[in-house]
């Protein structure tokens, strides 16, 4: 169904700020698409809308160049369980408010935004439709990107900056974690891979960092898995990545990423992160510099420094529960590494929808119990230590986390609670611990967001 004539906010924003200053007769206003998984006869659409399977939207602006001036699409069904930003909107149709679950995507216009605007715009519409930040139109990414930080002209744009677009974040209330790709971080944990080296040829002939710096999976990956949408910079582009799958294909464990690219569209595969280049069209997007991450500003402590603090916590009190009942039914955490079977899942949450996801995960009634009762900071990071065989059975596969404050330090992360092996310890705000609190050793479903 088309619906002409819509106001959209932030085309109106682009044609105050750009388009009604050309000389150019441009239209003011947009066409919306909806898309139904049913027909609709036209004297039903007021009223039988949501029973005919709402599909989603795309907004078309007036201009010769990036006709999408946004869109929200649900993922194609085998790359649902995939994608991990998706947010539900709801949208108003002749009167009846249909949903629907999706990752935004915007494409520039190529004049007052280019691939970096759109790119931070996605982000921004996902934080803002979660309810983390206040509504910024399209026209804002261009218009206050501070013009210090950019030789070139500000209007029409050349893109942004990579301070430009922190700056943009800050100001947006979304301050963005920001990685420089061969420069990234680790928690350097004894049983993790090591840091990549880089090659030791210099100059020219030199390899870029995006081609050898494996890190840049884990990294995404910690976001990916609380939602948060990871905007990449490349030598000329930016687009977003908006979730990743497990393969066995080159190789056990392989990931791809799935992508938001502006100039290609939705939903499109990342099959190899270090050698990038789409395996339907065959583009060469080149090698990956840097990454943002916004993200709601409480959110302070690293995931690199949680996922240390967290995994050494597990270590140390499965030894513990190991040494004084070494008959309860678990296999120690120093048992997984050893295989090869421990795998650590790191994810940011609201302490709200961590407590309110608890009840579908499998944990026993007691443990459920004292977390709903606890007080938790707004944000917390949870480090998962997960089973791998139990994970690729399909199985639930956690068998232990830890629960960091994420005000707290990354020189001195605070734990707030732990839980491995059916043995679980909180700190409540007084400091006084409660423990042992006794549930069962079985292993429990994930909290993050998507499939484990």
């Amino acid at each position: 169904m088309i619906e002409t004539r819509y106001l959209d906010l932030d085309f109106r924003s682009e044609y105050s700020a750009y388009y009604s200053r050309q000389f150019a007769d441009i239209p003011d206003s947009t066409h919306r698409l909806h898309f139904f998984f049913e027909n609709l006869s036209a004297g039903s659409l007021w009223q039988d809308a949501a029973q005919a399977g709402y599909l989603g939207y795309v907004v078309v602006r007036p201009a010769s160049t990036g006709l999408v001036s946004r869109a929200l699409l649900p993922p194609p069904p085998d790359l649902a369980e995939a994608v991990r930003t998706c947010v539900t909107e709801k949208v108003s149709f002749f009167g009846q408010q249909l949903t629907i679950t999706g990752v935004p995507f915007a494409q520039q216009d190529a004049q007052l935004g280019a691939c970096a605007q759109a790119a931070a715009w996605m982000c921004h519409y996902s934080a803002h439709v979660r309810g983390d930040t206040a509504r910024r139109t399209k026209a804002d990414f261009s218009l206050m990107a501070d013009a210090s930080l950019q030789p070139n002209r500000g209007l029409p744009s050349g893109g942004l900056t990579v301070v430009q677009l922190s700056d943009l974040f800050r100001r947006f209330e979304l301050p963005a974690m920001f990685y420089s790709v061969g420069d990234l971080p680790s928690p350097h944990l004894p049983w993790q891979p090591d840091d990549p080296i880089p090659p030791t040829l210099d100059g020219p002939s030199a390899s870029p960092p995006g081609s050898w710096d494996h890190r840049i999976i884990p990294v995404a990956c910690r976001h990916l898995n609380s939602g948060n949408p990871v905007l990449v910079g490349t030598h000329d582009h930016a687009f977003v990545l908006c979730g990743y799958r497990r393969t066995d294909a080159p190789q056990r464990g392989w990931i791809e990423f799935i992508r938001h690219d502006d100039q290609a569209g939705p939903y499109l595969l990342v099959t190899n992160v270090l050698n990038d280049i789409d395996p339907r069209s065959g583009k060469v997007y080149g090698a990956w510099r840097t990454m943002h991450v916004p993200v709601p500003e409480k959110l302070w402590l690293a995931p690199e420094a949680a996922e240390r603090k967290g995994g050494l916590y597990l270590v140390k009190a499965s030894r513990q529960i190991a040494a004084v009942a070494p008959s309860l039914p678990f296999e120690p955490i120093d048992d997984l590494i050893a295989a090869g079977r421990l795998s650590l899942r790191t994810y940011a949450i609201r302490s709200n929808d961590f407590k309110r996801n608890l009840a579908g995960r499998g944990l026993h009634a007691s443990i459920v119990q004292e977390y709903a009762l606890a007080r938790l900071p707004r944000y917390i990071w949870v480090v998962e230590a997960i089973d791998r065989d139990l994970r690729e059975a399909g199985r639930p596969a956690v068998v232990g986390e830890a629960v960091l404050d994420a005000t707290s330090s990354d020189h001195a992360p605070e734990e707030i609670a732990l839980h491995v092996h059916g043995v679980m310890w909180l700190q409540q705000t007084s400091r006084r611990i409660r423990f042992p609190i006794l549930g069962d050793p079985r292993a429990y479903e994930s909290g993050g967001v998507g499939v484990a």
